[in-house]
């Protein structure tokens, strides 16, 4: 919903272009989340790999040790 209707608001009232906020819908959805990502993390060759949800899920905190 957010993505959706009230960031090209925010974005036109901001910059006058609200396409230039459409990037950021369009990267997180193409961004593994989750498990997803700890799995590549994991093929990648990262140890002690985990993913800590913060503020309810809007964002996540990865660590690893290479």
């Amino acid at each position: 919903f957010y993505f959706k209707f009230v960031l090209p608001k925010i974005g036109r009232w901001v910059s006058k272009d609200s396409s230039a906020y459409t990037y950021l819908p369009e990267s997180v959805q193409a961004f593994p989340d989750g498990e997803a990502f700890v799995k590549i993390l994991d093929r990648l060759g990262y140890k002690n790999t985990a993913c800590k949800p913060l503020t309810f899920g809007i964002s996540s905190l990865y660590t690893g040790i290479k």
